[in-house]
């Protein structure tokens, strides 16, 4: 009798939606936990990491192969995008873009608030973990010296730009569940918080990242929801973001592959440009001579900062996103990436905190290459996600 009841109870909770929600949010948890541990000082063993990624990503495919509803629509660009993934795979050796294949069949239907709440829970807890640890001398705090800049701290994080990525995606992240909730003490924690990473992190590109975010949110919901703004003001304000807001990412990224081509060496107007994007550009022009254009991408041999305070002879790295994704995963899976951020800005495009979001993500990608990196962006996941942020509940089911 009991064996009976307990086979129903199992029955019932497969037969849960719920149970295959769960079935992610542990696999995206332990994937996320895992990429985002390898970011800091703590020690990981390649055998460890592996056989977590390779759990959380079971997890994952138990979800898709009982839960998945997919239209033939879905099955039949699911199966396309899977199968230039796995063609990218063989010739550029990358596995990212199968990994966020899985991430994004697994997240179908699942409610993307969970989402980025455990993404807010895991980070905020590894990266303040990590902060700890470096302050109490547990693992080191990688300091370092330059010229003009001053100390950059990393704080238990491999290096001073990812410590501070991880700040800025948490941030805009918390603000964007917050959403029309944001009160003046969330700017006030932005506007500190920008201060911070820029005083000790020396991390010119994300301090930028934070400010903007925190001046994008308030001007957007002071002019959507305070009474002292103008109904024209608030009309042309929401009918520029529905009908533009899926444009950004893919505008600055023609601008920044075109100012990556047509960089000059030598050449005086880019000479007077700031040192920090005079090397992305010559990187990345550098790249384009000496591997090309693939369709399919290819694996770039790079050598870039982190983990140690040593100084890198032979420093290589794609620092700009789109020109990383580009060069490496190839043409095609670099296509499908913009064309992935359009159709979650398109089907999001009432909800105008997400479309903040995206542009904050898209203008920093132009110099930082986390734009793919599950480690730190969660927004990639909206376009397959159940977002519950539509027209009609704007932040109703939001974070108080």
């Amino acid at each position: 009798m009991k064996e009976k009841q307990l086979k129903r109870r199992v029955q019932e909770k497969i037969a849960d939606p719920q149970c295959g929600d769960d079935l992610f949010l542990i696999g995206y948890a332990m994937y996320l936990a895992t990429t985002v541990w390898v970011t800091t000082m703590f020690p990981m063993t390649k055998m460890v990491q592996a056989l977590c990624m390779l759990i959380s990503l079971i997890f994952i495919a138990i979800k898709i192969f009982l839960y998945g509803k997919y239209s033939m629509k879905k099955v039949l660009i699911l199966a396309v995008t899977g199968l230039c993934c796995v063609v990218g795979l063989y010739r550029n050796h990358y596995v990212y873009p199968l990994i966020w294949f899985v991430l994004i069949a697994g997240s179908d239907q699942v409610p993307f608030e969970k989402i980025l709440k455990v993404y807010l829970l895991i980070v905020g807890a590894i990266v303040f973990l990590a902060f700890a640890a470096s302050m109490l001398g547990v693992i080191p705090n990688l300091q370092y010296e330059t010229s003009t800049r001053g100390i950059r701290n990393s704080f238990g994080i491999i290096y001073p730009t990812d410590c501070s990525a991880h700040v800025f995606f948490w941030m805009l992240t918390f603000f964007y569940l917050k959403g029309k909730n944001l009160r003046g003490v969330h700017y006030l924690f932005g506007l500190i918080t920008t201060w911070a990473v820029y005083r000790f992190c020396n991390a010119r590109i994300d301090a930028g990242s934070i400010l903007m975010t925190t001046a994008l949110f308030g001007l957007g919901n002071f002019i959507s929801y305070d009474s002292k703004c103008s109904r024209r003001i608030k009309r042309i304000w929401e009918r520029l973001w529905e009908r533009l807001g899926g444009m950004v990412m893919p505008l600055l990224a023609f601008v920044s592959i075109l100012f990556t081509y047509l960089y000059s060496d030598g050449n005086a107007v880019w000479e007077k440009m700031d040192g920090t994007l005079l090397a992305r550009f010559k990187l990345g022009k550098q790249a384009f001579e000496d591997y090309g254009l693939k369709l399919f991408g290819q694996k770039i041999p790079m050598n870039g900062n982190g983990g140690t305070v040593e100084w890198i002879e032979d420093y290589f790295f794609l620092d700009c996103s789109y020109v990383n994704i580009l060069l490496t995963w190839g043409l095609i899976l670099f296509l499908i990436v913009m064309i992935l951020f359009i159709c979650g800005c398109t089907k999001n495009r009432k909800d105008l905190h997400f479309q903040y979001a995206i542009a904050a993500i898209a203008v920093n990608s132009m110099i930082a290459h986390h734009l793919m990196d599950v480690a730190y962006d969660p927004f990639v996941l909206a376009i397959a996600a159940g977002v519950i942020m539509r027209a009609s509940g704007l932040g109703k089911n939001r974070i108080k």
